[in-house]
């Protein structure tokens, strides 16, 4: 009985140890000439699928490019399951804890909110608009009204306790259950719309303020746009990253020549005409946005 056991034991053993090393080698990316990218899907994955795959091809790497959802992406660079991540800007990589510090290597592309002319004629002066639609979150809400305010449509100085955000800039000054915020002379009024609605009812507004994935992804192009932010700082300040490893970049030669490499094809004019091409101007990708931050660090 014991040679029987002791048997099946060498033999499970057998079995193990060969499957073990099939895992290890299929998990481990340390693949001298392969970039790992992680990233949302549109622009980042389209950018990185379209043209930056190409351009690093001619530096003589394979990038690989997966779609992960945004809450995961630190992690797992951090974790070291990619090399790179694309999908935020620095005010959010800044809020990472990990235990492995994150850095963000350049700026590329903002996404701006813009104003689109809904059921108004092309040409129609902003300022004449009565009726507004807005996406329903707090946070676009508020960026929809500082736009607003910043294009002379709004005033805090003529609304005084009645204007729609609050003193700090970061809170809705009204109750988002009404979904109506009507000015002090009732002359303007700003409708809440859930985002998925948006599109289908511009042509029940005046004016639509879109965020940019919900203007790309509903094909309204940059021919109906009014307006859209473009504060200096706003736009340089939240322009989306290229994030990696802090450490890795500063010890590892071959990890940095990788991230290097991505990072040169990010700033470079290749991507830039790819943005103003695809995306028909509704995103900025230029000199504004396309910032090395490599000397930061």
């Amino acid at each position: 009985m014991k040679k029987l056991i002791k048997l099946l034991a060498n033999l499970t053993l057998c079995l193990i140890l060969p499957l073990t090393l099939i895992v290890q080698s299929g998990c481990a990316k340390n693949d001298e000439n392969v970039i790992y990218v992680c990233s949302s899907s549109v622009p980042h994955a389209e950018v990185l699928n379209g043209i930056v795959k190409k351009e690093l091809a001619a530096k003589g790497y394979e990038l690989r490019v997966s779609v992960l959802d945004w809450t995961l992406q630190n992690d797992a660079v951090a974790n070291k399951d990619y090399d790179a991540n694309y999908f935020q800007h620095v005010p959010y990589l800044e809020t990472y804890a990990g235990k492995t510090e994150l850095f963000a290597t350049c700026k590329v592309h903002y996404e701006p909110l813009g104003i689109y002319y809904g059921k108004t004629t092309v040409g129609t002066d902003l300022k004449s608009g009565t009726t507004f639609e807005i996406c329903d979150d707090e946070s676009n809400a508020i960026r929809a009204f500082a736009l607003l305010e910043n294009k002379g449509v709004i005033s805090r100085e003529a609304e005084k306790e009645n204007f729609p955000i609050t003193e700090s800039g970061d809170k809705l000054n009204f109750s988002e259950t009404s979904k109506i915020w009507t000015s002090k002379d009732g002359a303007i009024k700003v409708t809440l719309v859930a985002e998925e609605l948006l599109v289908s009812l511009i042509n029940d507004y005046d004016f639509a303020l879109l965020p940019c994935n919900t203007a790309l992804t509903g094909k309204i192009t940059s021919e109906r746009m009014v307006a859209k932010e473009d504060d200096p700082a706003q736009v340089a300040g939240k322009a989306n990253v290229i994030a990696a490893r802090k450490d890795d970049y500063e010890n590892n030669e071959k990890y940095k020549a990788k991230i290097d490499a991505l990072t040169d094809v990010m700033l470079s004019k290749a991507v830039s005409d790819y943005f103003k091409e695809k995306y028909n101007g509704v995103i900025i990708c230029d000199d504004s946005t396309q910032i090395d931050l490599r000397n930061s660090i």
